[in-house]
């Protein structure tokens, strides 16, 4: 505590300064060279160096931030169009796996789904294998 006391203020040489010198070892011209190297007579450079630093870390991290949120966005939609091609992959294929590859074709397929022109909004119709359409309701 003394020797922390001693090294803070250059104006603080007593007896009891000069005696803690002694028992921990260092005589009064270290002491002085110590107090000289730790004595800061003018911050304003260091201050204003870590003003610079912290806004040049500070846009270094906004950067770093804005690639992140880019590539995550760009990620996300890669593997949204992946997910969609991969269910319409397997939607088709499972819409083959049912009919015979003989008898149907794509075109074929649009041709035998036709709409009723007198379909009402959320009417129920079913199209059975024999080709006949009926309503449930």
């Amino acid at each position: 505590e003394y020797f922390l006391a001693a090294l803070a203020s250059t104006r603080t040489y007593d007896h009891t300064a000069g005696n803690m010198t002694l028992a921990l070892g260092i005589d009064q011209e270290e002491l002085e060279n110590l107090l000289w190297f730790f004595r800061r007579e003018d911050p304003s450079t260091w201050n204003y160096s870590i003003l610079a630093l912290s806004f040049a870390v500070m846009i270094l991290g906004l950067l770093l931030l804005a690639i992140n949120i880019v590539r995550n966005r760009k990620r996300k939609i890669h593997m949204y169009r992946e997910a969609v091609q991969t269910t319409q992959q397997a939607e088709l294929e499972a819409k083959q796996s049912l009919m015979p590859a003989q008898e149907y074709s794509p075109a074929e397929l649009r041709k035998q789904e036709p709409v009723p022109q007198d379909q009402r909004s959320g009417e129920v119709v079913v199209q059975w294998k024999d080709g006949t359409v009926t309503s449930l309701y």
